[in-house]
């Protein structure tokens, strides 16, 4: 059963490797992705804290210099575990991430024996799912969210509960979270936020040169590498060589209809999406959902004076309204963040990703039809889980979705002319 797991990772890498030849240089960012699917590195690997999903700030762990593991779902196989714990209509990423902690067949290297789990109560698959692995002797320490980050009264309940979660580390750790190593994270995370900014222009000039699904695999490694600044070099000079190759060869502009992909995240192994976009003749340009959004918050100004608790006021006023929770009652975030991508991109069609019980970004469809009408632009909206028998159908809807949006921007050169 642990060779299903690691075998279910090589497999949508080798998909997304056969799409193009690549520089070597992206191999690296796979191939962290891939150990974190490794049975015999699984083994070692004894976390001290566990972060469910992306809500719970990546700072405040590296803070404290914590040995860290990121769970956000994605594993069909560790969702086919969860299948006694867990009702059929809880969401893919909940039943993948209680696979993942509770599953029997991990007892060998058991990855929340010593660690403390992380989470925010999202949802009502989440809630359900904390109170679950409290039942198993898991040990989790859950934030309740304010319903939206507007007024003060909710900045500092944000707050309350970030100061809580640092305590819960320094307990459960025996390491201080200091306000100079929480700046220092803080900044950290910028670097990376520039870098990938970067990389995503290069990549974008440099046609040809990285698939798009690639382009999203290198963007997700971020969260399985061992040491953020290696990863942050490594993707530094990925995009030295992406610039290097747009200046050499020129290549004509791509010709596929453009799509962005929006709602519930795409999370490795399921590449099942991505690949789907490029068999029906579709590029993709971006994606915006909350987990690409962690990576693309600019960071607070940090103030001179004040400890932790500023730090974290700081980080409130910053990060809540870039955030795409699907907490929040309306998710201004997200569209923001589309209404950002459809400024500044090229943008022919939108995918709305919605994963099955994951209702919560249901409720924001509307309101993302209503923006991109504004722009001219269609949404098609997809709903799907982790699993491989909608594929075809799948297939066939977005081809459909395709054909439309290349007769459009036919007919849109036919009126330029």
């Amino acid at each position: 059963m642990i060779e299903n797991l690691e075998a279910e990772a090589r497999g949508a890498l080798n998909s997304v490797m056969a799409l193009q030849k690549m520089p070597s240089e992206a191999k690296w960012f796979l191939n962290c992705l891939y150990r974190a699917f490794s049975p015999r590195l699984l083994a070692r690997e004894k976390p001290e804290i566990i972060l469910l999903g992306e809500d719970i700030p990546w700072e405040l762990t590296k803070a404290a210099g914590a040995r860290t593991r990121v769970i956000l779902g994605g594993s069909l196989e560790t969702t086919h575990w969860s299948d006694a714990m867990l009702p059929r209509d809880a969401d893919p990423i909940s039943r993948s991430a209680c696979g993942w902690l509770m599953n029997p067949h991990f007892n060998h290297f058991n990855l929340a024996e010593n660690a403390l789990v992380l989470t925010a109560m999202t949802s009502d698959s989440r809630r359900k799912m904390i109170g679950l692995m409290r039942d198993d002797g898991i040990r989790v320490m859950a934030v309740d969210l304010p319903p939206m980050w507007d007024r003060p009264a909710w900045q500092a309940a944000w707050v309350d509960g970030m100061a809580q979660v640092a305590r819960a580390i320094e307990g459960h750790t025996g390491k201080t979270v200091t306000r100079r190593a929480l700046a220092d994270a803080i900044m950290q995370r910028e670097r990376v936020r520039l870098g990938v900014a970067a990389f995503k222009r290069a990549s974008l000039r440099a046609q040809g040169a990285l698939s798009p699904a690639t382009r999203q695999l290198i963007l997700e490694s971020f969260w399985y590498a061992p040491n953020t600044d290696e990863w942050l070099m490594r993707l530094n000079g990925l995009t030295a060589i992406l610039n290097g190759q747009a200046r050499r060869s020129a290549k004509p502009a791509e010709d596929r209809p453009r799509v962005l992909i929006a709602g519930s995240p795409v999370i490795f192994p399921n590449e099942k999406l991505p690949l789907l976009l490029e068999a029906s003749g579709l590029a993709l340009v971006d994606t915006v959902n909350a987990l690409s959004a962690q990576l693309e918050m600019s960071a607070p100004k940090l103030p001179r004076f004040g400890g932790v608790v500023g730090l974290l006021l700081q980080m409130a006023q910053s990060r809540l309204p870039q955030d795409a929770s699907g907490a929040w009652t309306v998710n201004h975030g997200l569209l923001n963040e589309l209404k950002h991508k459809l400024d500044s991109l090229r943008v022919d069609g939108v995918v709305y990703h919605v994963l099955k019980g994951q209702i919560e970004l249901d409720f924001e469809l509307p309101r993302i039809e209503a923006l991109c009408e504004r722009y001219g632009i269609p949404v098609f909206r997809l709903e799907t889980d982790y699993q491989q028998q909608d594929v075809e159908q799948l297939r066939i809807r977005m081809e459909a979705f395709a054909e439309m949006l290349r007769q459009q921007n036919m007919e849109g050169m036919r009126i330029a002319l």
